[in-house]
């Protein structure tokens, strides 16, 4: 073989054990989460920090409640569908309620039936409560759910009236 080759291919396998050598030579010692939420007018998203309902292991029949609350930041007055997001929901659940508190608003969303709502809102911040009411059923499927959208905020149109 030529030596420029060999030199070459020599570099290439040092710098390749390099970085293997490198890469075991760190282990992360701190992560970080957050959502910052801005008070610029300017932004025209609903801002909010998502209520985390952890039921862990759940079983056949098994029943039980849950409640929560969060700040929503809602940026201009119109109307806004709350949804409860069947789909992770499904197979797993003979009974799913759960009763939202907006402003002075209080819906109940219901898996199978009743799973949206239109609200009219005004631009501002709102304390949201909410109470999640369960029911195993006796047969559910085997599955494992990790911070899956549950309940969903998000605006229709601006100026029309919705339901009260």
């Amino acid at each position: 073989m030529n030596k420029p080759l060999l030199l070459g291919l020599s570099l290439a396998i040092l710098a390749i054990s390099g970085l293997v050598i490198a890469a075991q030579m760190y282990g992360t010692l701190a992560t970080i989460s957050y959502n910052a939420i801005s008070n610029n007018s300017s932004n025209q998203q609903i801002q909010v920090i998502p209520i985390d309902f952890n039921l862990g292991n759940i079983t056949a029949g098994q029943s039980g409640s849950l409640n929560g609350s969060t700040t929503v930041y809602i940026p201009s007055n119109g109307t806004y569908e709350l949804e409860l997001k069947e789909d992770v929901l499904d197979n797993v659940f003979s009974q799913f309620i759960a009763t939202i508190t907006i402003g002075n608003h209080t819906i109940t969303l219901q898996l199978h039936e009743n799973n949206d709502y239109k609200i009219y809102l005004t631009a501002g911040k709102y304390t949201v409560t909410v109470k999640i009411t369960y029911t195993v059923s006796q047969n559910p499927e085997a599955k494992s759910v990790s911070n899956a959208p549950l309940l969903v905020l998000k605006y229709e149109e601006e100026n029309s009236e919705g339901n009260s």
